[in-house]
């Protein structure tokens, strides 16, 4: 397992202060969906938005490094499955984004997830809520899922820098894919064949052994799903779901990454390990981004690299060397 400690996730204080809301905080949104329903997983990075508030907060806050807490800056939020004790959840950050509050936290790696194949099925409801200097906000309902994988990019707002959900261009969000020194795949500087490459990304679960919420973790540990992986060498091509027959199939392990669990020293944080496939003959070279038009008809990625399992999946376009 290589990981690369420069990329991800820093926590810097700030000094803030927020108002007492006008008004309950209801959860907008949450991730990139809708907040009826939405889906979540053990351990996962999910940014929640609060309206109507995000004006409150002057500048973003994030946790200090060490264990997170559950408050910052006056916020703060809990999970309820099925009427049960309310759990409460990590901040992470919190961030004003236009009449947003953006609050980032960590779901629970001990929460109950929907068990198709148990002996006996319940219906699980889960619901989760913020409050904002002691207001709490309506509930919300989510499904929990055994795991909902998502590659981190540039654009992420768990990414120390990030302005905005969207790239600020017209061209998609550059993936998190790294070679093994560290450095970004890309168009000038593309993956060979053969070569293991890192790919960092949130959702994938419980691992084995479990951790502690809000803790970054020693050593590495994998994830207790496992996930195939899919190789397309079409330009511009999209994520596709990998085939896992069941939940029951063992998946072999020439469709399968090298590694899928969470990187050291990083709250919530996971990585993907794989072994770029040999490269196809006439593939065609990505074109370097910074010396085209927006909207300009080029290949951006001649390599997508699609991870999932029943549940969940996503990918990541990248650039591979052609004749590599």
């Amino acid at each position: 397992m290589r990981t690369h400690p420069r990329l991800i996730f820093s926590f810097i204080s700030a000094v803030s202060a927020l108002a007492q809301p006008a008004m309950p905080p209801s959860i907008g949104a949450a991730g990139y969906t809708a907040p009826t329903p939405f889906t979540i997983a053990p351990g996962q990075i999910l940014t929640l938005f609060v309206p109507a508030v995000g004006n409150l907060l002057t500048a973003p806050v994030k946790a200090p490094p060490g264990l997170i807490p559950n408050t910052l800056a006056g916020v703060s939020a809990v999970l309820l499955q099925n009427a049960d004790q309310s759990v409460p959840m990590p901040i992470m950050e919190v961030q004003p984004i236009s009449s947003f509050l953006a609050v980032t936290v960590q779901i629970p790696f001990n929460i109950q997830t929907v068990c198709p194949l148990c002996s006996s099925p319940f219906v699980l409801v889960t619901q989760i809520a913020v409050s904002v200097n002691g207001v709490t906000g309506p509930f919300v309902t989510s499904t929990a899922l055994a795991d909902q994988v998502h590659f981190l990019t540039a654009c992420d707002l768990i990414l120390p820098g990030s302005a905005s959900l969207y790239s600020e261009s017209a061209l998609p969000c550059a993936p998190m894919v790294t070679h093994p020194n560290g450095d970004l795949v890309s168009a000038t500087n593309p993956a060979s064949s053969g070569e293991e490459l890192v790919a960092y990304a949130t959702g994938l679960g419980r691992t084995n052994p479990l951790l502690v919420t809000g803790q970054a973790p020693l050593l590495g540990a994998p994830t207790v799903t496992t996930f195939a992986i899919d190789f397309d060498y079409r330009p511009n091509a999209l994520a596709t779901k990998p085939l896992a027959p069941s939940l029951t199939a063992i998946v072999p392990l020439s469709q399968a990454p090298i590694y899928t669990g969470v990187t050291p020293g990083f709250v919530g944080l996971y990585q993907i390990n794989f072994i770029v496939p040999p490269v196809p003959g006439g593939l065609p070279p990505c074109a370097d981004l910074g010396k085209v038009g927006a909207y300009g008809n080029v290949v951006q990625s001649n390599l997508t690299v699609s991870v999932g399992s029943v549940f969940s999946f996503d990918g990541a376009g990248i650039c591979v060397q052609p004749g590599s």
